[in-house]
């Protein structure tokens, strides 16, 4: 039975070094096929950024997050903030 645990051991552990080799491999390939299109992507996720900041700002959700946050709050400290002197 020891000799089939080492045979198992041996084998996950090539298959291991094997596919470790084989990302390793494929991270410098697509490293190399994609120089260039950094910048292009943040402006992309700045972008997406952006507009969701806008929705949030301009639809009133923000005011719904802020309540939600200030009553986890409230609920983690057991205290009730004062939100009517708008120091919230």
């Amino acid at each position: 039975m020891s000799d089939f645990i080492t045979t198992s051991q041996d084998a996950y552990r090539n298959a291991c070094i094997a596919t470790f080799c084989a990302l390793i491999g494929a991270g410098h390939r697509v490293k190399d096929e994609t120089r260039g299109q950094t910048a292009a992507e943040y402006m992309g996720v700045l972008l997406l950024v952006g507009a969701i900041i806008t929705v949030v700002v301009t639809s009133g959700v923000g005011e719904h997050i802020k309540t939600a946050m200030v009553e986890a709050i409230d609920k983690i400290s057991n205290t009730k903030a004062d939100c009517s002197k708008g120091k919230c």
